[in-house]
């Protein structure tokens, strides 16, 4: 017998869309993230986070897909606990990150290889890693150029963030980059995005992709959106966002995952 949601694929966001202001999955997205799972449907992240900081929330997370995390540099299939492929940034592309340290010292830059966060430039952003228990290193020595990157985060002020954003293109590094948040700057490998992976997604499992749904906050969550059938940006995201996307959920703090799966279930 089928089920309401067979075939259907529901991807979201964490920050500032499955999980809300106080940093929590209430418990409305959670019991419609299992409906929606009971109802036949699949059911993942993608996220700029790093491994161990989605396992944070592994308890409160039913997942029947692998995640894309560091923006889709990194497809994990947390069932099976394997790597289903990663994408590294380019050797050529590193030697801008010792110009943005030089450019500006106030920004705060951490380099993701392995799963290890490498501080190379700290600021006041840096200091969050203090209430988790993530490998961090903070002095960092020349065998980290030498190392695969995944992401690179530069991490500021809003304002300063703003002119790192409007002439990294130009000045520093043409490949692909995006704001994830006001205070948050990330670096891929070229042609990486939360979009790229989900097509690899919808590729590897042989999806259905007239009945993919994606959700998210901000730019390095536009590319999935239009990726997928439905695509989603919540009431609280990102303005730049809002005026490409047609579909709003409700704010993070207003359960926007309870929100999407409801507007599925009528629109079946």
């Amino acid at each position: 017998m089928s089920k309401l949601f067979d075939g259907y694929v529901l991807v979201s966001d964490m920050d500032g869309t499955l999980i809300g202001s106080d940093k929590i999955i209430s418990s409305d997205n959670r019991e419609a993230i299992d409906y929606f799972i009971s109802e036949g449907g699949l059911f993942t992240i993608a996220t700029g986070r790093m491994l161990p900081s989605v396992l944070e929330y592994r308890e409160s997370l039913n997942l029947n897909l692998p995640i894309l995390i560091h923006n889709g540099g990194k497809i994990y299939d947390v069932i099976k606990e394997k790597i289903i492929s990663e994408v590294y940034i380019e050797e050529n592309r590193k030697e801008a990150i010792k110009r943005v340290a030089n450019d500006y010292p106030n920004l705060g830059i951490e380099i993701f290889s392995d799963e290890v966060v490498y501080v190379y430039q700290s600021c006041r952003f840096t200091e969050r890693y203090n209430r988790h228990n993530y490998e961090i290193v903070y002095d960092v020595d020349e065998s980290l150029w030498n190392k695969n990157w995944v992401k690179v985060l530069i991490i500021g002020e809003e304002e300063e963030l703003n002119k790192i954003e409007e002439i990294y293109y130009s000045k520093y590094d043409s490949g692909s980059a995006y704001r994830s948040g006001k205070n948050y700057f990330d670096i891929v490998a070229n042609g990486v995005s939360k979009g790229q992976a989900l097509e690899s997604l919808i590729n590897k499992y042989k999806l259905d992709k007239n009945k993919v749904i994606a959700v998210g906050d901000n730019m390095n969550d536009l590319e999935m959106l239009k990726v997928a059938k439905y695509g989603f940006v919540v009431e609280n995201g990102e303005d730049r966002v809002k005026e490409e996307i047609d579909l709003i959920a409700s704010s993070c703090d207003e359960n926007a995952i309870k929100f999407v799966i409801n507007y599925i279930k009528n629109k079946i």
